[in-house]
């Protein structure tokens, strides 16, 4: 039954996310791959289905409205979606090669379906609100109301579509995302598909952990930012202006880590400040972006306030955030600690320790690139506020950092990446 279950949901995903708008966003880059219009097709779908769940709908109704857009759409791009022959010509077996991955990853979720602490607490109870055709405003009954509810959306959305409607099915969306992401990442080396094969299996085995398939929402957060890696390295990286299809796809990436999980807020501002300041982006745009972003982040307050649903972020772990207590909590022993921990943690990422090795080959071959400066940027203000949550945190602060820091870590980790890209394309490996 797992089996059937998993062609299933896979041809469902490919299928599905293989239909473009009838609109030309993408198809003004002609540089774009397979996995790009794949990528942008997911975002698009993800923010839709958010919208009509902020309309009050139920799961029912969503999928109604969602497989009419999938059907005008196709009718609108027949012929283009008869041209996809993905494993007909000749440079596409990476991505036979990333669906027999995918398949093997699925196979080991569906069999281990044990949901991690975070899942049955937080996401799981959403996922089951939407699949009962609960609507957004029955959230307001449901565990940790204030948090976002986009990962569990989209588990409830493929568990109700499954052939066999088990839980599981619907965190199968991930496994895909997962891969897709990865395979993003792996699009910005210059060498051949069998390199990118070897690459992309590589980054697998050093990411690749059932926990994080188990229902925790921060592995849909490493997947926006390994995407948002990709788009951030073929506009600084490679000092090219940003392309309409880029721009649209980093407002959808924004918008979908808002509604993801609460520190997606930060990681969406992040992003947009690291394309501000290193990108060669006109001022027009740059505030267009910055005030589309704010203006997304303030739809998100409006629909809680709306639906009556908790916009507080200080009522679990930050009760007080009164000056002095601000001032109390800025301890040498609570910053010890929480360095102490921060440096296990990248010890354990092995996202890190790659990017690490290759940083370390850049400096002994004088080969810093100045184009690098971004990356660094966005680790310091990822760390910076990941390190401020800690440290003002009311909470038993060795058991916070026990239980979250790791999984941190691991979703602002694909920037790492980048530094082995950049070291690879500008060396001129010939592997």
């Amino acid at each position: 039954m797992e089996i059937v279950n998993i062609f299933y949901l896979l041809s469902v995903f490919i299928i599905f996310f293989s239909i473009r708008l009838p609109i030309p966003v993408s198809k003004l880059d002609n540089s774009l791959t397979y996995i790009d219009h794949l990528v942008f097709n997911i975002m698009i779908q993800i923010n839709l289905i958010l919208f009509l769940s902020l309309l009050n709908m139920p799961l029912k109704i969503i999928l109604g409205v969602y497989f009419s857009f999938l059907f005008v759409c196709f009718i609108f791009q027949y012929k283009n979606f008869c041209k996809i022959k993905l494993f007909i010509t000749n440079h596409n077996y990476f991505y036979f090669f990333i669906l027999i991955i995918l398949f093997l990853i699925c196979v080991d979720v569906a069999y281990s379906i044990i949901l991690d602490w975070d899942a049955q607490k937080f996401w799981f109870p959403k996922a089951l609100n939407f699949y009962n055709n609960e609507t957004i405003q029955n959230l307001a009954n449901a565990p940790n109301p204030q948090y976002p509810f986009l990962g569990s959306l989209l588990w409830a959305l493929f568990w109700k579509i499954s052939f066999f409607p088990e839980e599981y099915t619907g965190r199968l969306v991930y496994v895909f995302l997962y891969c897709i992401s990865i395979a993003s990442l792996t699009e910005t080396l210059k060498l051949s598909n069998k390199v990118k094969m070897i690459f992309f299996i590589i980054l697998i085995l050093l990411s690749y952990k059932y926990i994080l398939f188990s229902g925790s929402q921060d592995l849909l957060i490493f997947c926006l930012i390994s995407i948002t890696a990709k788009i951030l390295y073929e506009i600084i990286g490679n000092k090219k202006r940003v392309s309409l299809y880029q721009f649209v796809l980093l407002l959808l990436i924004c918008n979908s880590l808002i509604w993801t999980k609460q520190e997606g807020t930060i990681y969406a501002f992040i992003i947009i400040f690291t394309m501000l300041f290193f990108s060669k982006i006109n001022q027009v745009k740059s505030m267009t972006l910055l005030g589309l972003v704010i203006f997304l982040f303030t739809i998100r307050i409006f629909v809680f306030k709306f639906y009556n649903l908790d916009i507080e972020i200080n009522n679990c772990c930050w009760k007080d955030l009164s000056f002095n207590s601000i001032i109390e909590k800025f301890r040498l022993d609570r910053i010890a600690i929480i360095i102490t921990f921060f440096l296990f943690s990248f010890l354990k990422n092995s996202f890190f320790l790659l990017g690490l090795l290759f940083l370390l080959a850049s400096i002994l071959s004088k080969k810093i690139i100045k184009n690098d400066l971004y990356i660094y940027f966005f680790y310091i203000m990822s760390y910076c506020f990941i390190f401020s949550a800690y440290i003002l945190s009311d909470k038993d602060l060795i058991w916070m950092l026990k239980t979250g820091l790791d999984r941190l870590i691991f979703s602002a980790s694909p920037f790492y990446i980048l530094i082995v890209v950049r070291y690879i394309n500008t060396h001129n490996l010939k592997i």
